[in-house]
């Protein structure tokens, strides 16, 4: 018999000698799933044949200190799933000459002695996973100049001795994930010059040496980070690299590393590992938008409310409608200034030291209240846009109906339309910070807007700048919410928008072939042009938006990351610094040609009178 599988007999004890009688033929003997607790120190006796020992997911707690003294010929021994809680100094001397593979996954060690795996110089594949080790000796795995394979993962590993890898020469796979490491010295991976993938996420690392991965330049293809809370590092460290093909951090500043061809979480066009803005001219641009927003939408409001309209009751209705979605418009353009104060606040604050909050800040309320007011901000400004269309098309193409919009149903409409978009725009924020039972969406069953990769919810935090904007392939959790708010919502806003202005062109090219057209009728032309002109300087802004989406999403161009930048920075903002003044400029425009045209009407009126006084009067009755 050269194979015996005894699994499932929940076998406590084995007696001394028990396979005595196959000594010479033994090979391959399994004994998983049993109940063992103690080993004598002589059951494997004499099996000098035996190449594969498996005693995994038994009970056993000691392993006497030459119990596979005559196994000289082993191969492969498994010992996951027990109690072991100490290893002693020499169990593992005799296995000198071709045991490969060692399986010491999820038991209980604390320490390991110092050159307890010194003899296994043909060792490939060291498995050390699941234990509860805190400290290596720096001479633990020393001669293992044949290991390929070496898993420490969660165990309590707080420090790396410096050059405690040092002789593993040919390593080519190291993980370390879960543990508490919270620096990398200079020498900690000496040696490993043929090291492909290193693991280290979800740790407490702090701290990465200049020269850490200085031994890895030329062979790592690989680098696992995530899940630490990285911020004293260089960008060189990583930079020198030069067969990295992976990197997987909570950083996308490392993203920028031009020879990584596949980084998570993506390269961020905005942050750099210093500041928040990366690009000073990003800054300077957003602070100026500010400025001019602020100035020209408080003007707008402040005169608005303040204006004495002398017109007729009926127009002056018609003229309340128009200062209440005017001012509306205003007060949507200046919630963006307060997404891009938040915005230049935070990089101010975080200057030259954002790299250690970055994760902190994307996850954090005012980043999702600073994209949920950016979103509520252009959408209740498409809206107004739309609102304002339509009312103007009603009164061009019925100049004489009654069924006007008043201005008290005007604001009831502009009330529930804030009330939806406020909803609309918070709701990807609420399971962040509020346990909802129903918030499920996906067919999976978990939470739409929640990233288990980072096990947080993350919908506006996906860039630094926090705006959820669809302009790329890469699908982070609902990326569906945000195309259909940004992209097809602004899309059926401007085509009822471009709807309303073919009525309104169609009603004027028929006015213009009758004999008059009334006073009230000229003025609602020219408040809809004067509106057109803010709808086409929207429309600008917005269309490329819809359109690099789309493209994005059928594949039909990859944009280059500039384009985020701009679209963020300037083309969606831009519209609240523009609007006030277009709107201002334009204004004045027709109240000087309305002058003119009155000046050119008086001396008619005046030649008009002085005729009727110069006709004879006659006396006879």
């Amino acid at each position: 018999m050269t194979r015996m599988i005894l699994r499932y007999n929940q076998t406590v004890t084995l007696p001394a000698n028990v396979f005595a009688d196959l000594t010479a033929l033994l090979e391959f003997l399994d004994l998983r799933f049993n109940q063992i607790v103690t080993l004598p120190a002589n059951v494997f006796a004499n099996l000098t044949a035996l190449e594969y020992l498996d005693l995994s997911d038994n009970q056993i707690v000691t392993l006497p200190a030459n119990v596979f003294a005559d196994l000289t010929v082993l191969r492969r021994l498994q010992l996951r799933h027990n109690q072991i809680v100490t290893l002693p100094a020499n169990v593992f001397a005799d296995l000198t000459a071709l045991l490969e593979v060692l399986d010491l996954n999820d038991n209980q060690i604390v320490t390991l002695p110092a050159n307890v795996f010194a003899d296994l110089t043909a060792l490939e594949f060291l498995h050390l996973s699941g234990n509860q080790i805190v400290t290596l000796p720096a001479n633990v795995f020393a001669n293992l100049t044949a290991l390929e394979y070496l898993d420490l993962s969660d165990n309590q590993i707080v420090t790396l001795p410096a050059n405690v890898f040092a002789d593993l020469t040919v390593l080519r796979r190291l993980q370390l994930p879960h543990n508490q490491i919270v620096t990398l010295p200079a020498n900690v991976f000496a040696n490993l010059t043929a090291l492909e993938d290193l693991y280290l996420n979800s740790n407490r690392i702090t701290t990465i040496d200049r020269n850490a991965f200085t031994p890895l330049a030329s062979s790592l293809r690989s680098l696992y980070l995530m899940d630490n809370n990285l911020h004293d590092f260089s960008l060189s460290t990583f930079e020198e690299l030069t067969n990295l093909i992976l990197l997987n951090s909570d950083l996308k500043c490392l993203c920028s590393i031009a020879s990584i061809d596949s980084c998570f979480p993506g390269f961020d066009p905005f942050s750099s590992c210093e500041d928040l803005l990366g690009s000073e001219y990003i800054r300077v641009l957003m602070w100026i938008i500010v400025i001019s927003a602020v100035t020209g939408n408080l003007v707008v409001i402040i005169s608005r409310q303040c204006k004495k309209d002398n017109n007729t009751s009926n127009n002056n209705g018609i003229n309340k409608v128009q200062t209440t979605l005017i001012t509306n418009l205003a007060v949507s353009d200046l919630l963006m200034v307060v997404y891009l104060i938040i915005i230049l606040s935070v990089d101010m604050y975080y200057r030259g030291r954002y790299a250690k909050f970055d994760s902190d800040w994307k996850d954090s309320f005012l980043c999702n209240f600073a994209g949920a007011t950016a979103t509520l901000s252009g959408q209740s400004s498409v809206f107004t846009l739309m609102l304002l269309s339509i009312d103007r098309a009603i009164n061009i193409a019925y100049p004489l109906s009654t069924k006007r919009l008043s201005c008290r149903n005007c604001r009831i409409v502009i009330g529930i339309a804030w009330l939806c978009w406020i909803v609309l725009s918070f709701l990807p924020i609420i399971a962040n910070f509020i346990d909802l039972g129903w918030y499920y969406f996906d067919y999976t069953g978990t939470q739409y807007f929640y990233v288990h990769n980072y096990n947080k919810y993350y919908y506006y935090g996906v860039k630094s700048v926090c705006l959820a904007l669809p302009l790329s392939k890469s699908h982070w959790p609902g990326w569906e919410y945000a195309f259909a708010i940004y992209i097809g919502f602004n899309s059926l806003g401007f085509i009822i928008i471009g709807v309303s202005y073919v009525i309104i062109f169609v009603s004027i090219k028929r006015s213009s072939a009758g004999a008059n057209i009334k006073r009230r009728k000229k003025k609602d032309i020219k408040l809809a042009v004067k509106i057109g002109f803010i709808v086409f300087t929207d429309f600008c802004c917005w269309f490329p938006i819809v359109l690099m989406a789309i493209g994005a999403e059928l594949d039909w161009w990859t944009l280059p990351v500039e384009i985020y930048v701009l679209s963020a920075t300037f083309i969606i903002p831009i519209n609240s610094s523009v609007n006030p003044y277009l709107y201002t400029i334009i204004d004045c425009c027709f109240k000087k040609a309305n002058v003119a045209n009155t000046n050119r009407a008086r001396p008619v009126a005046v030649r008009a009178i002085q005729l009727h006084e110069m006709r004879p009067r006659n006396t006879d009755r």
